[in-house]
């Protein structure tokens, strides 16, 4: 009874032991699982995490890139915009420069709100911050310049501003270079840590299913025989456990279907690069170990004449370069396999190749360096650009052509890069205003030197009116100064010839025509139709057209107004007895008196034969009156030489008509007025009538 007792006691005590060691290894099971699920959990957010810095660090730096091409354009327009436009150019500069600094701070120190970090790489530190050269020593150097001119007056401001040409000779070279190459580190290191994240994730999930495989096999199946024995009294503590055993083998089918989902992706990754390189217009070549070519598609086998079951293992060196170009592209590729980097890796150049018939043509090549299976391979796009060429000579010949027919037309030629300020100008553009070619600077500022300052700010409007899409064409005529010192008049004609891709004009180019004989002629011309011939006063024609433009105005502001008709007495006894040679020498000798007497705002016009008329503005009746008598009395003094003769006196009759709130028209004002005259002369010549008003 005792030993039954004391057995009993034992048994349960080894099946308290075994239970206490299985829970134990139970506990130690969960807890293993637990932390390498928490570990792949954390390292999947690491994983998007890693992407959404990367990818906020690349935009920001590549955002960078175009705000230094904005703010050069804003700061050139900023100079060639008269003041009145000006301020919404500050404005939109500001704007632009202040983003600029926000974004580098960001980069450089780190801008949570913008997801950038605060630390950086080695390299990337070094970019920024090491030498005289760093980046964030050239952005700084740039955003203060911009600063500087936004700070300076309308009046310092000029297309010749050191400052400026500071702005605009680094935006688009050494700056972009450098922020360029920001981008293209910052894309890099962000690439190498995803893929670190995601081999660490890929290690933790193959260890999680080793070690659930191991837990499987070493620890729960050696105790099912047990737990069998047992099952009456640790029921409930087996069925826990078989609970936790049928979880954990969910687990590692969940597991084993996300490890087949990844493979299940990478395959579709390889056929989608498959088909888009057999789908691809451009051939695309990789090669990897001595050379060998292990990818030939479809357009590879079209643009060389060799199948891919040809291509593929062969030397590419051997299938498609000029044989006396095989020996250094050779060296450069030994190069190549050992570092991955190389002078032609990463850059688009042009070259000749070789079809499988023998036949050369040119080529368009594009290298990158990506790494298979822990080695260099090089991966080349490459395209036929024997059409391009063709073009290509086609337009240098039509250049050649235009060139010839600037030459030929004599016409001034001018092609503007407006992000630089830089202008090119051909011989007959400075031989117009009297310069050789090498005196002239290519600059805005000194063709604006040379307008003429009445015909400045127009001239620079329909510029700018056509750079920000008011007007589809410049076409101006106006003044330039000569080197002499005289006037030419130029017919300047251009369009905007090239946008970036944002829209905005960054190259214009137009002629300049020579137009002043026009310019005289249309001048000499209208001088003859409205003037005298023979007295120099005004003809009937302009007479009668300034007449309309008074009487307008004295309607409009009701101001006094009167006109004055006038006649020589006897005058054609004159023309009978001295011969009208004499008759026109006492017309002009009228003419000169008139123009003594009479004020400079009188106007003065021959209507036909002896008769004239004067209007004169802001003079009521009792004025025109007293100027109308003076003007007799001068004229009755005046005399004419006569040939063999004593000198030939004259007098005038004139009649004066002020205006009244009848006259509705010049005509009705002129009647009233040869009313008066008629008055004059029928009253015995040589006086002053005045027409009744109404």
């Amino acid at each position: 009874m005792v030993n039954g007792k004391l057995f009993t006691e034992v048994h349960i005590g080894q099946n308290r032991a075994i239970a206490r060691a299985l829970t134990r290894r139970y506990t130690v099971a969960l807890l293993l699982v637990a932390a390498l699920s928490t570990a792949a959990w954390f390292s999947l957010r690491l994983v998007i995490a890693e992407q959404q810095s990367t990818a906020a660090i690349v935009n920001v730096s590549g955002r960078q890139r175009m705000l230094s091409q904005r703010t050069a354009l804003f700061a050139n327009l900023l100079a060639m915009t008269p003041p009145s436009g000006r301020p919404a150019i500050r404005s939109q500069l500001q704007e632009a420069i202040d983003l600029m600094e926000r974004s580098h701070r960001g980069l450089t120190r780190g801008d949570s709100a913008m997801g950038l970090p605060a630390s950086h790489s080695p390299t990337v530190h070094a970019m920024y911050f090491d030498g005289d050269g760093g980046v964030d020593a050239q952005v700084s150097q740039y955003i203060q310049a911009v600063r500087q001119l936004l700070a300076l007056d309308d009046a310092a401001l000029g297309t010749d501003n050191p400052l400026l040409l500071h702005i605009t000779r680094t935006a688009p070279t050494t700056l972009v270079a450098s922020l360029d190459g920001m981008v293209k580190q910052y894309q890099a290191e962000g690439e190498a840590n995803v893929r670190r994240v995601q081999t660490t994730e890929t290690a933790l999930w193959l260890l999680t299913l080793i070690l659930l495989a191991l837990e499987a096999g070493l620890i729960f199946q050696p105790f099912a025989k047990h737990i069998k024995q047992v099952v009456g009294k640790l029921q409930t503590v087996t069925d826990e456990l078989e609970l936790h055993r049928n979880n954990l083998e969910e687990l590692v089918r969940q597991r084993t279907a996300e490890l087949q989902s990844k493979s299940a992706e990478l395959a579709e990754s390889m056929e989608k690069f498959r088909l888009i390189s057999s789908a691809a217009q451009e051939a695309i070549v990789i090669i990897g170990k001595r050379a060998e070519v292990v990818h030939w598609n479809r357009a590879a086998e079209k643009l060389f004449g060799y199948s891919e079951s040809e291509a593929l293992g062969q030397d590419l060196h051997e299938l498609i370069v000029p044989i006396p170009m095989r020996d250094l592209a050779r060296a450069g590729y030994q190069k190549f396999e050992q570092t991955g980097e190389g002078i032609m890796i990463g850059r688009t150049i042009q070259a000749t190749s070789l079809r499988k018939g023998g036949e050369e043509f040119p080529i368009e090549l594009s290298i990158s360096a990506i790494k298979l299976q822990n080695s260099w391979h090089a991966l080349s796009i490459i395209r036929d650009v024997t059409e391009r060429k063709a073009i290509e000579d086609t337009l240098r010949r039509s250049e050649e052509q235009l060139r010839f027919v600037l030459e030929g037309a004599e016409l001034g030629f001018w092609d503007w890069n407006i992000l630089t300020g830089e202008v090119f100008r051909n011989e007959r553009w400075a031989e117009m205003l009297g310069y050789s070619h090498d005196e002239i600077q290519h600059t805005t500022q000194q063709w604006t030197d040379f307008v003429h300052p009445d015909d400045r700010e127009q001239a620079w409007q329909s510029i700018l009116d056509v750079i920000e899409g008011r007007s589809p064409a410049h076409k101006l005529e106006y003044r330039m100064l000569h080197k002499d010192g005289s006037i030419r008049w130029i017919l300047d004609q251009a369009k905007v010839m090239q946008r970036d891709p944002a829209g905005y004009p960054v190259r214009m180019s137009g002629t300049h025509s020579d137009i002043t004989e026009r310019k005289r002629l249309e001048a000499e011309l209208t001088r003859q139709a409205r003037t005298d011939h023979l007295t120099g006063v005004s003809s009937r024609g302009y007479f009668l057209e300034q007449a309309e433009q008074e009487l307008a105005s004295a309607l409009r502001y009701r101001n006094p107004l009167t006109v004055l008709m006038m006649d020589i007495d006897f005058f054609k006894q004159v023309n009978d007895i001295h011969g009208h040679k004499a008759g026109d020498t006492v017309l002009k000798k009228l003419a000169d008196v008139c123009r003594e007497t009479m004020r400079e705002a009188d106007i003065i016009g021959r209507l036909g034969g002896e008769e004239f008329a004067i209007l004169l503005p802001q003079t009521d009746e009792c004025r025109a009156i007293e100027a109308a008598e003076r003007l007799k009395e001068a004229l009755g003094k005046a005399s004419v030489p006569i040939e063999g003769g004593m000198p030939l006196s004259f007098t005038v009759s004139i009649g004066a008509a002020a205006l009244t709130n009848g006259d509705g028209s010049v005509d009705a004002l002129l009647n009233r007025a040869d009313q008066a005259l008629y008055l004059a002369k029928e009253s015995g010549r040589n006086r002053v009538c005045v027409a009744a008003g109404e």
